[in-house]
């Protein structure tokens, strides 16, 4: 019988999650596939990508951090294998109405990516885009999160889609679209050379020493040669004079050789000693 009652009683109890939905407000990003990435890597991408979303006045319900340790126990992220209706089922379990994934593979220097927004009521994809960075450079990657938060913005503030509402568009309009502006000088910094100029030039001048060096060494044996020479058998076809001024200016060749190898010497072992690009932001 008292069995009976708690079975009545835990089919009467009202289920959490169905309530709330309609109260569900932000978006918070998770990271669907990143092929090539360590997991640090992996976590620095979707923290980048939530700050430009920041930037572009969307309202982010909480950082990638917090919200896979508020998941913790359940099926990551990464188990979801793509498949929208799990991100959607993850997102109503953290109570937010959107779920931006990035799907990402590094080929090489490049880091071509897939960015989706996910509504998790039903699923559905609102917005869309695929974007490729270097992963090499930081301020590019910047560049890029930049332009797919503003171009996001712009869908949600265009949207007539009953499912964005007060919940996922900007709370700032003007200040989203406000930000193109902004987006030459992001774009310019992704190419303005900082750690790589040096390293190039110093290599570029290692080079040049070192033809220099073979330049100078070329002709010192070449007038070394010289001497070699003979008028007769055992006689030379110099002068005293002669081969004293022949002597002496193969002697500077060779110190001259021994001066540019040193300074290419040191020019390579430097560039290798220089910051090839600057840390990313952590």
């Amino acid at each position: 019988m008292f069995s009976l009652v708690l079975t009545l009683l835990v089919a009467q109890s009202p289920t959490p999650a169905p309530a709330d939905r309609t109260d569900a407000k932000g978006m918070v990003v998770m990271v669907s596939r990143s092929e090539g990435l360590t997991p640090i890597e992996s976590v620095a991408l979707a923290d980048r990508l939530s700050r430009a979303l920041r930037e572009a006045n969307l309202p982010v319900a909480m950082e990638p951090g917090e919200a896979l340790s508020r998941l913790s126990g359940q099926r990551p992220p990464e188990s979801c294998q793509g498949k929208p209706e799990c991100f959607a089922k993850l997102g109503r379990d953290l109570g937010v109405a959107a779920v931006v994934t990035i799907d990402s593979s590094k080929v090489f220097d490049d880091l071509p990516m897939r960015i989706t927004l996910l509504e998790t009521r039903e699923g559905r994809a609102l917005f869309k885009r695929s974007y490729t960075a270097s992963a090499l450079r930081p301020t590019e990657l910047d560049a890029a999160f930049q332009r797919a938060s503003q171009e996001l913005a712009r869908t949600l503030t265009e949207s007539e889609d009953p499912a964005v509402g007060d919940a996922l568009r900007p709370s700032d309009a003007p200040r989203a679209t406000n930000l193109s502006p902004s987006m030459p000088a992001a774009e310019n910094a992704a190419f303005t050379p900082s750690a790589p100029l040096p390293v190039t030039v110093t290599r570029i001048g290692a080079g040049a020493a070192a033809v220099t060096a073979v330049t100078f060494l070329v002709l010192g044996l070449a007038q070394s040669s010289k001497l070699q020479q003979e008028r007769s058998p055992g006689v030379s076809a110099w002068t005293y004079e002669e081969a004293q001024r022949l002597q002496s200016s193969a002697n500077t060749r060779f110190a001259l050789s021994g001066l540019f190898a040193g300074i290419s010497g040191t020019l390579l072992v430097t560039s290798f000693l220089l910051p090839s690009e600057p840390s990313p932001a952590k």
